[in-house]
């Protein structure tokens, strides 16, 4: 027998009970009941157009709607992910593209500094996180309660970096201000998310309250988050959509910038329910503006484009594809949830287009179908991005899948007979001799997406933004989620679909959902067991591939040649028109399948291509002849791959 005194129990438990305390997970370790911070902004900023720096403060209303104490604050200060080449982002883009001066360059350089943190009038202690200058914690004077508020406040100065590197910057006096403010990382069921900033890998905030004020030479024309609160400003830009002098200057090739006012303005924004704010400002904009009445709640938006002469003759329509997406997206998910939107045309060099809650910036497009898309897909990103605050460094596919599954329906529904060769061909001669003259321009997500697939390349639908290869990244999230959800909804209907994504979008609009509610709320909605489709085709990269074997006495034998077993479709097909469609729940094995009576001289599994397929050259057979058998393959010399047409 040990004769040792046994150790107080008491104090071991108080000590465990501290530690807990500290790491912030003993309430969540005791509940995990859904809760979400409250951020509140106040901000005085003036853009110095000579050096292109901006000198601000900033007042946050921090809430803590937590169950726990916390002891101190992550902070958000993106602008330091410009500032050395041993960033987060500088080693992800010189892992993405190989060495390069980055930001020895002291004009793409950008930081922001000047800080002095305060809670409450009393200075705090704060620090940097070791190998995240983006990124700082503050160590609160006093512990914050559950349910009490703090009052935040800083200077902080913005060296603007040059565009080009990055989603945050400046050509000349053009300026693209986002990510640029001190800002609370978001606190939730899973503890701090001190995320640094990234170019592949969005973002995770907190919602609130934003009163933006924003002091710049009076020349200047801005589009920001949020609602214009200065009636001088509002009759300026009201004044500026009815001047067309700019339509005799369409992509001018002269596009200087003419010198600013000496005389400064100060414009507010104001706004709730947002997690971000962004601002753009051009002395050269041409500005149009417009009125959209919503479908459920007849409630009138503001919408407006804001645009230089370099591509005026695409963007002569660009008020109307913004309008025509606004009340689309609302009749399909909800109603548009904020008062404004504004599509900007700038300098950007981190894709196609980028979202912000109410306002998009937009590169350089190619042509008008492809501006059209763009403004289209980013501002689908409203409801997906902006009102459904998803961790998109975590689960970008609950925005990007979403959205591009959205916007691929809507540019169906608008272009239903857009060819592909239209886009990415140079002729229809050449798209003849390649034999892809009638293949529709959805067609090419599918290839890009079998070129992976084929060569065992591809990796899960619901990864973490860092976990993808650079390829994977676009493939997985703008290519296969979105056929994964459109099949979803094949599948389901599309009025069951819709109204389920319109109860996700109406429980967790201005929340932070997970995957596990979207889930819910589907299955919930439909009455499905989705398992097939949220465990198996987002969580894995298990293949569909069904194959007709053979057909006897109106009886069709399938096999699963694939891992996958999830739902397929066959239809009988007469000519060109499609006689009888029917879903049947995925199985193990061989499968005979009851036809039903017709006049259809073809089965098909899939003919109007909304499952993944990996090989659709068994998925044809016949009904007549001596000896039904599968369609002949017709090769396809775009990519080496079978046209699956």
């Amino acid at each position: 027998m040990n004769e040792r005194p046994q150790k107080p129990i008491i104090p071991h438990l108080t000590s465990i009970f501290i530690l807990l305390l500290i790491t912030g997970n003993l309430f969540r370790a005791m509940s995990q009941e859904y809760f979400q911070q409250e951020v509140n902004y106040n901000i005085q900023v003036t853009l110095n157009d000579q050096l292109h720096e901006l000198t601000a403060s900033e007042n946050i209303e921090y809430i803590n709607h937590s169950p726990d104490t916390l002891l101190f604050i992550y902070f958000h200060l993106w602008p330091n992910a410009y500032s050395n080449n041993n960033t987060p982002l500088a080693k992800q883009l010189i892992q993405l593209y190989g060495k390069q001066q980055l930001f020895n360059d002291l004009e793409l350089r950008g930081l922001i500094d000047s800080l002095d943190f305060k809670v409450n009038d009393k200075r705090v202690d704060w620090e940097f996180l070791s190998g995240q200058p983006d990124v700082c914690r503050l160590n609160l004077n006093a512990p914050l309660n559950p349910s009490d508020t703090i009052q935040i406040t800083t200077p902080f100065h913005v060296k603007i970096p040059k565009g080009g590197t990055s989603r945050m910057g400046h050509i000349g006096e053009s300026y693209q201000i986002s990510q640029w403010y001190p800002k609370p990382a978001v606190y939730d069921q899973d503890g701090w998310h001190q995320i640094s900033y990234l170019e592949e890998g969005e973002f995770y905030a907190e919602f609130g309250h934003f009163d933006v004020q924003i002091t710049l030479p009076a020349n200047y024309i801005v589009g920001a988050t949020g609602n214009l609160q200065n009636e001088s400003e509002i009759e300026i830009l009201d004044k500026l959509s009815t001047d067309t002098s700019w339509i005799n200057n369409a992509s001018s090739t002269k596009n200087d910038f003419p010198a600013s006012s000496k005389l400064f303005k100060t414009i507010r924004y104001t706004t709730e329910k947002i997690h971000d704010f962004a601002w753009f400002a051009d002395k050269r904009f041409n500005v149009q503006k417009g009125k959209v009445k919503l479908p459920y709640s007849d409630r009138e938006i503001t919408t407006m484009v804001l645009f230089t002469n370099e591509q005026s003759e695409l963007w002569k329509d660009a008020l109307e594809y913004v309008n025509d997406a606004v009340y689309w997206f609302s009749a399909k998910i909800g109603d548009y949830p904020y008062q404004n939107y504004t599509a900007v045309q700038g300098a950007l060099t981190s894709g196609a287009g980028m979202e912000y809650p109410g306002i998009t910036v937009i590169g350089l497009a190619d042509d008008a179908y492809s501006l059209d898309e763009v403004i289209s897909h980013e501002l689908c990103h409203s409801w997906f991005y902006s009102a459904l605050g998803s961790n998109e460094r975590r689960y970008p596919f609950m925005d990007e899948g979403l959205t591009s599954a959205y916007t691929d329906r809507y540019m169906y529904h608008k272009y239903p007979e857009k060819k592909l060769w239209e886009v990415y061909a140079e002729s229809e001669r050449w798209a003849r001799f390649m034999k892809i003259k009638e293949m529709p321009i959805q067609r090419m997500q599918e290839l890009e997406w079998l070129v992976q697939a084929r060569n065992n390349l591809e990796q899960p639908i619901n990864l973490a933004s860092s976990e993808y290869t650079e390829l994977n990244y676009t493939v997985m999230l703008y290519n296969k989620a979105p056929i994964a959800f459109n099949y979803l909804r094949a599948y389901l209907s599309d009025s069951i679909f819709d109204a389920a994504i319109q109860e996700y979008f109406r429980l967790w609009k201005f929340k932070h959902p997970q995957p596990k509610d979207l889930r819910a709320t589907i299955e919930t909605q439909t009455g499905k067991n989705l398992t097939w489709f949220f465990d198996d085709l987002l969580g894995t990269t298990k293949h569909l591939d069904y194959k007709m074997v053979r057909l006897q006495n109106q009886q069709l034998l399938i096999r699963n040649k694939g891992e996958l077993v999830a739902p397929l479709i066959i239809a009988g097909i007469n000519a060109d028109t499609i006689a009888f469609r029917k879903w049947i729940d995925g199985f193990e094995g061989d499968k005979w399948i009851e036809l039903p009576s017709g006049d259809y001289s073809d089965i098909r599994i899939d003919p109007e291509h909304v499952m993944p397929e990996l090989f659709r050259t068994n998925n044809n057979i016949k009904t007549s002849g001596t000896f039904p058998k599968a369609a002949p393959v017709r090769l396809n010399l775009l990519y080496s791959l079978e046209d699956p047409g």
